[in-house]
């Protein structure tokens, strides 16, 4: 079975899901029960046909695939330009730059992230008005569609601004390195 969601509505509340003929046949014969809120909504239905016939093409996916490679390597020469403790991590369309001196492998690893690093890079980025991520600090990067090099120029540029203050900034004193005034971790980020 294979569940689609999200990207095939163009952004529209629209999901898919395909399974073998035995599966497809229950439902069809009525034997097990189909139903959801955006069931034969037209303008989703709409915007999901247009998303797989003008958006979702073999050109656009060659184009958004080379733009995630650059980022890729943009932000692994800047990791290793600045000497920043970080990786890159990515695969496909995703990628994330993770503020840990190697690859993390396991729960363990991931509990060791410098979150206060990241935490200065991602509001340093929102205050240039550059957010490349949301909000977390092994949050990925998605290459949208919609992304141009243009936007990729300027979030690595920025990246590779900053990159060389934070490679030398010590835990604790890091206090507006990227320009920007870091608000504390709420309780159950900690």
């Amino acid at each position: 079975m294979i569940c689609l969601a999200k990207s095939i509505g163009g952004g529209l509340p629209l999901g898919a899901f395909g399974a073998g003929r035995a599966v497809m046949n229950l439902i069809s014969q009525h034997k097990v029960f189909h139903g959801g809120t955006y069931n034969t909504n037209r303008v989703a239905m709409s915007a999901g046909l247009a998303t797989f016939r003008e958006i979702l093409t073999r050109e656009n996916y060659a184009l958004v695939d080379k733009l995630s490679k650059e980022t890729d390597r943009g932000y692994r020469a800047i990791v290793k330009k600045s000497g920043l403790q970080a990786y890159v991590a990515s695969a496909g369309v995703n990628g994330a730059l993770m503020f840990y001196p190697k690859e993390i492998l396991n729960y363990r690893d991931w509990t060791k992230i410098d979150v206060d690093l990241w935490r200065h890079y991602w509001f340093g980025m929102v205050k240039s008005r550059r957010a490349g991520t949301a909000y977390w600090w092994d949050e990925q990067w998605t290459t949208p569609f919609s992304t141009r090099k243009r936007t990729l120029t300027i979030i690595l540029r920025f990246s590779r601004k900053s990159a060389p203050a934070l490679a030398k900034s010590p835990t604790g004193r890091r206090r507006g390195i990227c320009g920007a005034a870091v608000p504390p971790l709420t309780p159950f980020s900690s």
